[in-house]
């Protein structure tokens, strides 16, 4: 049995359904068109001077940062510099301890073996 229902709504060729599609197309570019066409939007001045200035901050902005990485590349050199400095100084401090400690080793006998000054009275004399 043939439902008549469904059978109808089916396209009867495909000529109708390009049709359709034509008519979608002719509209779509139509809109687009008129969109195309229209000389201004109202505020568009408004929001085209605002990309503007936004475009300028943007650029100062990337200039600034620009800037800043350079600065920070110095800076990351200098603290290189200043660790291998620190790292040498380090040795020589260190170097510098064990002569220390060794000339201490060595003094401490001597100081201790050394006689005390005499003692000298706080009365004058002659009176």
């Amino acid at each position: 049995m043939v439902d008549f229902k469904t059978e109808f709504k089916k396209p009867v060729s495909g000529a109708r359904n390009l049709l359709k599609k034509m008519k979608w197309l002719v509209f779509g570019a139509a809109f687009i068109g008129l969109g195309i066409s229209m000389p201004s939007c109202p505020g568009q001045q408004a929001l085209q001077q605002q990309v503007e200035t936004l475009q300028t901050k943007l650029s100062s902005v990337e200039k600034q940062s620009a800037q800043r990485d350079s600065q920070m590349k110095q800076l990351i050199a200098e603290v290189s510099q200043l660790r291998s400095i620190l790292s040498q100084l380090n040795n020589i401090v260190g170097a510098q301890s064990i002569s220390i400690k060794e000339l201490e080793s060595k003094m401490s006998p001597k100081s201790r073996a050394m006689p005390k000054p005499p003692k000298h009275s706080d009365k004058k004399k002659g009176k």
